[in-house]
């Protein structure tokens, strides 16, 4: 099947499958690669290891194309209402935002608060995941409509302590921790209220055996379990 022959889902279904994609395992994968073949790779890795959430970020060459592409192949799987959700990241224009929807993308992230682009996502039905720091931007990111609010960069700004400072005061605001940690630090933002997590390049391995098990091991965090999917998950 091409990927022109996807038909569109209701933009209520399209919002009610992010949802619960994210409540099965809040984390998403993230393609951010100038490579396109290695951007279809990491793309291809994490829906094997059981991401539920993939986004294709704009740094990819082609993302577009990508994107119906994955898209194409789970509807002629007949997996339209199971398995992964395709997203677009680096949304930073109405632009862009367009495009993604026009390629199929189920979920929009962008990295900076654009009403722009928020008002697009509303318009097409799309969940909305959009980056914000400092308080200010947290609250205008929750108040332009997004579903997830994604605090980036954490690491470079406290990492989890900062986190746990700005939900003190915004702690009705849903949250996704990103910017750059590794699966090994899941439970440490989920502790400090992060409700889904954004992680990319720290989830690859020398292999292809240890990319998934790393993978697995995070999907596994992400749902509150041990890395080998049994127990809770620790510090």
């Amino acid at each position: 099947m091409s990927a022109a022959a996807i038909s569109p889902p209701s933009t209520t279904a399209v919002h009610a499958q992010v949802t619960a994609a994210l409540a099965d395992a809040p984390l998403v994968g993230v393609v951010r690669t100038h490579d396109g073949a290695e951007g279809e790779r990491q793309a291809r890795l994490f829906i094997a290891g059981g991401i539920r959430l993939v986004e294709i970020t704009f740094t990819v060459p082609d993302a577009t194309g990508l994107v119906a592409r994955l898209l194409a192949e789970r509807e002629a799987e007949g997996e339209e209402n199971a398995g992964y959700v395709i997203g677009m990241g680096t949304v930073t224009n109405a632009e862009r935002a367009r495009r993604a929807v026009a390629a199929g993308a189920e979920f929009i992230v962008s990295p900076n608060v654009s009403r722009a682009v928020a008002e697009v996502a509303r318009e097409a039905g799309r969940f909305l995941v959009v980056g914000a720091l400092t308080p200010t931007e947290i609250v205008a990111a929750h108040e332009a409509g997004a579903d997830l609010v994604k605090v980036f960069p954490l690491p470079p700004v406290g990492g989890p302590d900062y986190l746990r400072a700005v939900r003190g005061p915004l702690g009705d605001v849903p949250m996704l921790g990103s910017g750059g940690y590794g699966p090994e630090e899941i439970a440490a933002y989920r502790d400090a209220g992060a409700s889904a997590f954004g992680i990319g390049a720290p989830l690859l391995a020398g292999s292809e055996a240890e990319s998934l098990r790393r993978i697995a091991g995070a999907v596994a965090l992400a749902r509150g379990h041990g890395p080998d999917g049994s127990g809770e998950g620790s510090d």
